[in-house]
């Protein structure tokens, strides 16, 4: 059995192995974990989503493996940590259960104790039958209260170890909803944010801006330097946009080496401010691998638009993806809003 279990594994790594050199995709521990996954038939959606990828001749670029992993990988940390957490309370239940069920046999055999002495206690009794009886219920009444204090503290016991449980889910989720590189937002998180901020911006009247930022000449890095100083580069990153956001602005890791920025209360020119600041940022604070000498300085494409009411998301990011894409087309190193000239919602 183990045997065979070996052999299957076997087939599966050639198998991903294949399909990463038939697709030329780099050998990244997320990719492959990616063509694990698939190869092994564990995830059904995911199967699909790279089947029609393959179907369609989509191909597989960095960002679309990126967004593969992302979609599939981070929801799973999510069921594993809700999973991993239910089966803990679970286990508390069945203490607590037992406590309560040695209470209740106690607390019987508490009661038909008193009620034997009750029964065996009569007016005409020698001093030695009286003091019998009395030390036979001091005896019951003190079993009783030791039995009562051990499950008190069980009781906080678990009480502490329940509180515990519930900061562990709480930081597995934060933890799921969080770019492993980068330490940002991932995508999955950004796009619920991105949702829950058009809906209160529908509902309060203000302004809600998008800043999608591009990492200029990024691929040349990954084929010059490698993939370990590409990853240097967008942890680079995440902690400069860290720095140059503030309240409840919420930043991410988008997909490859493109960021988002949702900016609550904020116009598109103010917007587009914000985005020239983390160009000037960069620009001040240039990007410093000591390993690598004569890399050229880390720039920024980035296209800002603000969110029209009633108007559909994946809208309002095609309009901050069309100005990061005139950005590109202008030079690079610089920031282009979205006209709202043509829009309905104008």
């Amino acid at each position: 059995m183990i045997c065979g279990r070996a052999n299957d594994l076997r087939n599966v790594a050639d198998a991903v192995l294949g399909s990463m050199r038939l697709h030329e995709i780099p050998a990244t521990p997320d990719n492959y974990a990616l063509w694990y996954e698939y190869h092994a038939g564990s995830n059904v959606n995911l199967c699909r989503t790279i089947d029609a990828i393959i179907s369609n001749r989509l191909g597989f670029d960095e960002k679309t493996l990126n967004d593969l992993h992302a979609s599939f990988f981070d929801l799973a940390r999510e069921k594993r940590a809700v999973r991993d957490t239910s089966k803990r309370v679970v286990g508390m239940l069945q203490e607590i259960v037992s406590l309560v069920s040695c209470v209740q046999e106690d607390t019987k055999e508490f009661g038909s104790a008193i009620c034997n002495l009750a029964s065996a206690a009569t007016f005409e009794r020698t001093i030695e039958e009286l003091r019998k009886l009395i030390e036979d219920l001091v005896s019951e009444s003190q079993r009783m209260a030791g039995r009562s204090e051990y499950v008190v503290v069980r009781m906080q016991e678990s009480a502490e170890k329940i509180k515990t449980l519930e900061q562990s889910l709480e930081d597995a989720l934060r933890e799921a909803a969080l770019d492993a590189l980068t330490g940002l937002a991932n995508r999955r998180s950004f796009d619920m944010s991105m949702r829950r901020l058009a809906g209160d911006a529908m509902n309060s009247g203000d302004e809600l801006s998008l800043l999608m930022i591009d990492i200029d000449h990024f691929k040349s890095v990954n084929d010059t330097w490698g993939h370990q100083v590409g990853d240097l580069v967008l942890r680079y990153m995440g902690i400069c946009l860290k720095q140059c956001v503030h309240g409840d602005d919420v930043v991410a890791r988008y997909g490859g080496e493109e960021f988002a920025i949702l900016l609550p209360r904020t116009d598109c020119s103010s917007a587009a401010i914000v985005g020239e600041n983390i160009r000037q940022f960069l620009l001040r604070e240039p990007c410093r691998i000591e390993a690598v000498a004569g890399m050229a300085p880390v720039t920024v494409s980035i296209g800002a638009a603000n969110y029209y009411p009633g108007e559909a998301l994946s809208d309002w990011i095609a309009r901050a993806d069309q100005a990061l894409y005139t950005a590109k087309q202008e030079g690079r190193d610089c920031v282009r809003s979205a006209s709202c000239v043509n829009s309905q919602f104008a």
